[in-house]
């Protein structure tokens, strides 16, 4: 599982939306959901960080892979 489909899988696990996610991070919803389809390859660390504020775990979580 890569990082796309992590941030889905933390995102649920908070039961939130894209849209809710988006604006606990300060992004727009349609970033969350580029990331979540692969839309975009190589998101920034600015973008990461505020994630993984949002979703309350550290970056290392966020781009962990799952086993």
């Amino acid at each position: 599982m890569g990082t796309l489909t992590r941030l889905a899988v933390l995102r649920g696990r908070k039961g939130w939306s894209q849209a809710e996610l988006a604006e606990a991070a300060g992004l727009d919803v349609a970033t969350i959901s580029d990331l979540e389809t692969g839309r975009t390859k190589r998101p920034r660390v600015p973008t990461l960080l505020r994630l993984a504020d949002a979703l309350g775990v550290e970056l290392d979580d966020l781009l962990e892979e799952a086993s």
